[in-house]
């Protein structure tokens, strides 16, 4: 069998392109967090967006885990032409986040895309006239350069201690009854995820009995969309305590009167 070296040849191809890095963005300096996801501006409620908001002071860290815009009207399924405009989503947006820099002055704020964020992306994909133009992005239209918050695209994935955070959809998975169940099976590995709007945790433990947990957060928009009236739906949300590489998580539910459980 010949090699290159006895050939003296060089395999002369490029180099393969690399769509995602194979590390996720690492989170530094934390010990205090906040993990929100799923407001789906417009189609948000409000009050569960301001309690979550103000369950804890000392947060040092907020992460803003995908979804926080809807996307409406670039949805690949029927919608309502007459409602939610991109304009208007962006503006509720803006504001949510200047209101999150301003209560949390001195938090770094992680904003990580997700599914119905990247609506926006494969919208500019399909139009070569515009794909390029920074402008179109949703990190210039929502100015989070200037509000000092980090974007971080989908599929990168975060990683705070020993814990790993995704949107939800990276995996492939559609839902089911128990996500976090399905979630551990595909992760293997400590993982705190959204999108499916639901508060579930579920456990695992490898043959060297190396332990580890995955745990869906509810989300904080309405609980009754037209598309799917009935659903096992809840308002919820994440707060996260880092001692180096160990950390608590406590998965926080809203009830329908607005308490923390």
């Amino acid at each position: 069998m010949s090699t290159l070296k006895d050939t003296g040849k060089l395999l002369n191809i490029p180099e393969g392109i690399i769509e995602l890095p194979l590390k996720p963005y690492e989170i530094k300096n934390s010990k205090n967090v906040l993990i929100i996801s799923d407001t789906h501006f417009p189609f948000h409620d409000k009050k569960a967006i301001e309690t979550a908001l103000n369950y804890r002071d000392n947060i040092d860290t907020v992460i803003l885990l995908g979804d926080l815009m809807d996307i409406y009207q670039g949805s690949r399924f029927s919608k309502d032409p007459s409602r939610a405009k991109l304009l208007d989503e962006i503006k509720i947006c803006n504001e949510f986040l200047k209101y999150v820099k301003a209560k949390f002055k001195k938090a770094q704020i992680i904003y990580y895309e997700g599914n119905h964020e990247q609506r926006m992306s494969r919208y500019v994909a399909d139009h070569p006239f515009i794909f390029g133009l920074e402008a179109v992005s949703l990190n210039s239209l929502l100015e989070l350069n200037k509000l000092g918050i980090k974007w971080i695209d989908n599929g990168v994935g975060l990683k705070l201690s020993s814990a790993f955070l995704l949107h939800g959809n990276e995996a492939g998975s559609k839902g089911g009854i128990n996500i976090a169940r399905t979630m551990i099976l595909k992760t293997n590995d400590n993982c705190i995820f959204g999108n499916f709007h639901k508060t579930q945790e579920s456990s695992a433990k490898s043959l060297d009995g190396n332990e580890y947990a995955n745990w869906s957060i509810g989300c904080l928009c309405g609980l009754k969309p037209a598309y799917m009236p009935i659903n096992q739906w809840n308002h919820g949300f994440g707060v996260m305590e880092v001692f180096g590489k160990e950390f608590e998580f406590n998965n926080k539910r809203i009830l329908t009167s607005y308490n923390v459980r």
